[in-house]
């Protein structure tokens, strides 16, 4: 039977009755399959009270304190702007290359279903989507982005949901501020800011172009991946207008010859911060509300001091590596080589706090927060050295002590409890030094000194000083406190030294100030945490006593670098030279700087306290107060200055050869006249500046 006889009798069968049934038959099986079909996805698709209640993952945003953005956590960066902030080019030009019948269908475009559809049917395969912009914000909304025909069904019937619930200016705006851009931008206004540095509303027509074209494909159009492409794609966008008549042809044609420049928005260099009151947010608000809650954080940072430390931490390290490697006889055109820093990891840190509010000004806690996370300045608890004396000295000075105090510096042989075994401290000069007053023991860090001075006020009560000016970490008691033994974060140590310029009053360290969701209601508002734990006469007497080490001690270099107003501070290296400190501080700020090796080995002799962390500290403050110096430390009602002999701590004399004005609470000062000299000489106190272990 040849084909048109065939055919024929195929037509001839098709007008018979029993073929009518069987027809009906099937097409009832497949409209009654259809539409339950359709009840069951109708049913399986989100509820009207979702679609209301839907907020889009936000960014949480971090400000410095003032109020300049420094960074965002987010899983999706987006930022929400109203459809009227939006200008009506960009909006234009996306609903001509999105969807040109927007304002015209209830949802769906059937004859670009039609055209996916052939596409689809002779590719055996969905290749191609033929959504309008309220199908994009239903499937991106909540829908999969799976390529199958049972999700596009959902996808157009809860297309008509939306529809019948919203406004076409409102799918329009959700749309706009959800729409992934790429590079990690959601909406239109991170999309800006990420390409442009700059907002929405500050976009010109090619702008505009280019970033309507990123919705299609945006990685393949981004400017940072492949600026041929994102030209070509923004000037086919450009034609598309002209041919639409919504721009000129000078327009388009002007619009084609602007270069592209690019300019995003980074984060500021403040990594180790940020991590720190990340760590604090998502203890109290949990990773979901951080990262997709739109927080704003507004925080203690000063993006100035920030930038600054940041300067003086680069230059002291760079420094750290000559001394390093010349030691070790390596070339030191090798330093910024890879295999060097590999095998010298050299590490520090720096924090700057406020010492009457306690705010974290700037924080530093290693040199790459890229290729270590670890905090060295929260995180790390290393030995302070000699830098933890300071708190011995003030057990003793508020305890009746006074800094004109004679102790003698002599051998002292003790037990260590073993069985004889004898342990004999000593100074760094490797002798002592005869009767010694305690500020010149604190000044140039004698260690002998020092010991008895801890024999004399009690390790227990020490330690009890050191914990309520801010030492949280576990303290030994034991002898071993004059040499800086117990460790204690970096952190702790700047929170503790804070209590000497704010009068004897302790304050907590903040960094963050005020959290506000994203409506603006405010979540979180912390104040300085204040306590009273010395008198001011004797926090003073301190400063004073800590003055000397800058003016005519271990910190001398700071004198040497160029610094000329009021500070103090204290040194402190341990006995390895595994790290090196100084904690130092003015009327207004206390800063402090640390250097090491993670794996605690020796930084060798070239490394000392004096020489690494003291001009780290001297090069930031000279920054700091370039145009105006701080106020000097301010003095008690209930100080006296007597001026007394240095070499006996009592009262001045005419046969005395020196003299020095000496700073005492009333009450504790000198009453008997110095005896020991005959002659006459009005000399300042002789400076013994010295290096130091154990400082």
């Amino acid at each position: 039977m040849d084909y048109k006889a065939r055919l024929t009798k195929i037509l001839e069968y098709s007008k018979t009755k029993k073929f009518r049934q069987i027809f009906a038959v099937i097409m009832t099986i497949f409209l009654g399959w259809f539409f339950g079909l359709m009840i069951a996805f109708y049913y399986d698709l989100p509820p009207l009270s979702e679609l209301e209640n839907y907020r889009p993952s936000l960014a949480s945003k971090i400000y410095d304190q003032n109020g300049e953005l420094i960074a965002q956590l987010f899983v999706e960066q987006r930022t929400l702007v109203p459809l009227s902030k939006i200008p009506d080019k960009l909006k234009k030009t996306i609903l001509v290359i999105e969807d040109d019948g927007f304002y015209s269908h209830l949802g769906i475009s059937p004859l670009s279903i039609l055209r996916a559809f052939l596409v689809n049917l002779t590719h055996g395969r969905v290749e191609q989507g033929g959504s309008t912009i309220t199908q994009q914000l239903a499937k991106n909304l909540f829908l999969t982005q799976d390529r199958t025909f049972s999700r596009k069904i959902r996808e157009v019937m809860l297309s008509f949901k939306i529809e019948y619930r919203y406004t076409k200016d409102e799918i329009l705006e959700m749309y706009l501020n959800q729409v992934n851009m790429g590079s990690g931008a959601y909406g239109v206004e991170i999309a800006a800011r990420t390409y442009f540095g700059k907002h929405v509303e500050e976009l010109s027509l090619p702008e505009c172009a280019l970033l309507a074209g990123l919705p299609r494909a945006p990685n393949k159009y981004s400017p940072y991946n492949n600026i041929k492409k994102a030209e070509q794609r923004r000037n086919r966008i450009l034609d598309r207008l002209l041919k639409k008549k919504i721009i000129t042809k000078l327009e388009a044609d002007t619009a084609k010859y602007e270069p592209i420049v690019v300019h995003k928005i980074e984060q500021k260099n403040a990594p180790y911060f940020i991590e720190h009151v990340r760590q604090q947010l998502e203890e109290t608000y949990g990773a979901n509300v951080i990262y997709k809650g739109g927080l704003s954080v507004y925080t203690s940072l000063d993006m100035k001091l920030q930038d600054l430390a940041q300067r003086a931490v680069a230059a002291t390290l760079a420094e750290a590596e000559k001394k390093i490697a010349l030691e070790n006889g390596i070339p030191v055109e090798s330093i910024n080589e890879a295999e060097f820093r590999k095998n010298i990891p050299i590490q520090a840190s720096f924090i700057v706090i406020d010492p009457k509010t306690g705010y974290i000004k700037a924080l530093i806690g290693g040199r790459d927060f890229s290729e270590s996370q670890f905090n060295r300045a929260t995180q790390s608890k290393r030995q302070p050295g000699s830098s933890f004396k300071p708190f011995i000295y003030t057990a003793a000075i508020d305890n009746g002590f006074t800094a004109a105090d004679i102790i003698v510096d002599a051998p002292m042989p003790l037990s260590d409890g073993n069985e004889g075994q004898v342990w004999k401290p000593e100074n760094y000069e490797k002798k002592f030094f005869g009767p010694t007053t305690l500020r010149k023991a604190l000044t140039l860090s004698r260690n002998v000194v020092t010991l008895k001075l801890l024999m004399k006020v009690g390790a227990s009560s020490v330690a009890a000083y050191a914990n309520k000016m801010g030492i949280k970490s576990k303290i030994h008691k034991n002898l071993s406190l004059a040499f800086g033994t117990s460790e204690v974060t970096l952190m702790e140590l700047v929170s503790a030294y804070s209590t000497f310029p704010n009068f004897g009053v302790k304050v907590d360290p903040i960094s963050i100030l005020t959290v506000k969701d994203s409506m603006g209601k405010v979540l979180e508002e912390n104040q300085p945490h204040v306590q009273d734990v010395l008198r001011p006469e004797s926090a003073y007497v301190l400063t004073s006593m800590m003055e000397s080490v800058v003016n005519e001690g271990t910190a001398t270099r700071i004198r040497a670098d160029g610094v000329t107003f009021s500070c103090a501070g204290k040194t402190g290296t341990t006995d390895n030279q595994s790290d090196v400190w100084f904690i130092g501080y003015t009327s207004d700020l206390v800063a402090g700087g640390w250097v090491g090796f993670d794996d605690r080995r020796s930084l060798g002799k070239w490394i000392s306290s004096s020489n690494t962390p003291v001009p780290m500290w001297a090069a930031f403050m000279k920054e700091v107060y370039k145009e105006t110096p701080p106020e000097p430390f301010v003095k008690p009602p209930n100080i006296v200055t007597v001026r007394i002999d240095p070499d006996t701590g009592l009262l001045w004399t005419t046969k005395c050869k020196k003299w020095l004005d000496e700073v005492f609470i009333a009450g504790t000062e000198p009453t008997t006249k110095c005896n020991k000299h005959d002659g006459f000489e009005t000399t300042e106190i002789k400076k013994e500046v010295t290096s130091e272990v154990a400082r």
